[in-house]
């Protein structure tokens, strides 16, 4: 298969890897929703450019687990990530986790920071020892007790703000998502063209609702298919899990031309790639799977990533990376 069909393929099916390959890469600092949308979302501020939930539980037990960790390649967690601040392990002791990128809406790509806030089972008297012991400094902020550790070289907090259920971030932001819950400030869930798209992923393991802005600029999407693209203010992905991924990708155009000429550059993709993909069974049977639908300023498109096409993935993707 042509290279450049190749990296079309990978921008369409490698949105949704890469939206579960962060869930599982949170703890280095970067859905099922609809009736219940997570109470999580109460404490991330209205500027924050990608907000992405994932059921970890429900993915650690599926078949997929060790797939995505071959994906996951170079989004592996940094020495000063959770687990080596709090010994917090994310496969044993997380059941669900809402991330938020903490870029603002002037510059969504510009900053690595996020906010991190999970459910699970944590010993919070072992955890915040351990900060403690390298040098961590414990105050009150909006009633809650705040571990922090900030100096020159590293900027972590964390709070527990009901058992079960702690923030871990850069202590401003930490402290922001505590003024963000109090109501000092706007919260995410006031933004109704997020809340909308929210809605739209509903049933998944795994879900991401971003500024296009921010998804592009952080190279998700290869600068030959974005120069492609006509204006996009959204993107929102949902994936549901069990020995593949059954996935979702829903644009927002910045109004229904966009939107058509957008279908007209994904339905041209497809063509392009059903052509050159016929001769590879991996590959045609995910693009078989292929649905695309439009509606308004809207544009879906529906497929199905089997065990066979991610091994392919994985292989076409670790190819791509060494040239």
């Amino acid at each position: 298969m042509a290279k450049r069909t190749r990296v079309l393929l990978l921008a369409a099916a490698g949105v949704m890897a890469g939206v579960l390959a962060t869930g599982l890469a949170a703890r280095a600092g970067v859905a099922a929703v609809g009736a219940h949308v997570p109470d999580e979302l109460a404490y991330i501020s209205a500027a924050a450019p990608m907000v992405a939930y994932i059921d970890v539980r429900q993915l650690m037990n599926s078949p997929l687990h060790d797939r995505l960790r071959q994906l996951q390649g170079a989004n592996a967690a940094t020495a000063d990530g959770l687990e080596a601040r709090t010994a917090i392990n994310f496969d044993r002791d997380v059941d669900q986790v809402v991330f938020a990128s903490m870029g603002t809406a002037e510059a969504p790509t510009s900053a690595a920071r996020s906010l991190v806030i999970a459910r699970g089972r944590f010993d919070a008297v072992q955890i915040e020892a351990l900060m403690r012991q390298q040098g961590g400094q414990v105050d009150q902020y909006r009633g809650k007790r705040l571990v922090s550790i900030k100096d020159a070289s590293h900027d972590a907090a964390l709070v527990f703000v009901e058992s079960g259920l702690l923030l871990f971030g850069a202590r401003d932001d930490v402290r922001g998502a505590l003024d963000t819950y109090a109501g000092a400030s706007a919260g995410i869930k006031a933004n109704s063209e997020f809340m909308a798209l929210v809605d739209t992923v509903d049933g998944g393991t795994a879900w991401s609702v971003a500024k296009f802005d921010a998804v592009s600029g952080r190279g998700a999407l290869p600068s030959a298919v974005i120069n492609q693209l006509p204006p996009i203010n959204w993107l929102a992905a949902s994936g549901r899990v069990d020995s593949g991924v059954h996935g979702l990708v829903r644009a927002e155009a910045r109004d229904q031309q966009s939107a058509q000429n957008l279908r007209d550059v994904v339905q041209g993709f497809l063509s392009l790639a059903r052509m050159q993909g016929s001769r590879d069974p991996a590959y045609k049977g995910m693009l078989d799977s292929v649905t695309l639908n439009s509606e308004g300023n809207s544009v879906s498109l529906s497929f199905d990533l089997t065990p066979a096409v991610l091994d392919a993935l994985t292989a076409q993707g670790s190819g791509l990376r060494r040239r």
